[in-house]
């Protein structure tokens, strides 16, 4: 059993002299609901010379906004501006709950898709039910991302964050994972729409 040093250090003095050793420890940490505000948007395409000037070219990007109205564009902090053309970054702890309020303001149906571990969990329940039952539907394999979203359209995704999705011993308290537009469809896949999301140990954004 792995003891506390605070605790190793404060028993023998107690068994020693009889008195009542009291100390504090840290409270549990409570997992949080980390909600963000993210639009597919299109956003004019920045080309070299030479292009038809009579022609408008977009690219699809994510951008994040205030609340769900989608009105206000929530500016980047000046520390994550090398992001770039890369979606809002999106921050939580082991533990936590991340909640996307996403709206499709592009031309063709797209979502927001965790990559790696944060769908893992129930990829690995589809993958087990489509092996068990031949005939069932392979959608259940995009359960974590709800499926394409269409033009216009609105959907909420909340994805609990597993422990499998966090630090590794190596990972100096915190690991990158990406989201992405999944749908199936070339048009989704090479839009644009990805973004970065970092993995902390449980509480540390606290």
């Amino acid at each position: 059993m792995r003891i506390p040093v605070l605790a190793a250090l404060i028993v023998p003095v107690a068994l020693v002299s009889g008195a009542v050793a009291v100390y504090s420890t840290s409270r549990p940490v409570t997992p949080a609901v980390r909600t963000y505000y993210i639009a597919a948007d299109e956003v004019t395409a920045d080309l070299a010379g030479g292009a038809d000037p009579a022609t408008r070219y977009v690219n699809a990007r994510y951008r994040e906004y205030t609340d769900a109205t989608f009105t206000r564009q929530k500016p980047r902090p000046a520390g994550w501006e090398h992001l770039a053309f890369l979606g809002p970054l999106i921050r939580a702890d082991v533990g936590d709950t991340i909640r996307i309020v996403f709206r499709n303001r592009v031309g063709f149906p797209v979502n927001v898709h965790p990559d790696a571990v944060l769908g893992h969990g129930r990829a690995e329940s589809a993958r087990a039910t489509l092996s068990a039952a031949p005939g069932a539907s392979s959608a259940a394999l995009g359960a974590d991302d709800g499926g394409p979203v269409p033009p216009g359209g609105t959907h909420t995704y909340s994805w609990a964050v597993p422990s499998e999705a966090g630090p590794g011993v190596d990972d100096h308290g915190s690991v990158l994972w990406l989201y992405h537009s999944h749908t199936g469809q070339p048009s989704s896949d090479e839009a644009g729409l990805v973004g970065p999301i970092i993995i902390y140990k449980r509480g540390a954004l606290r």
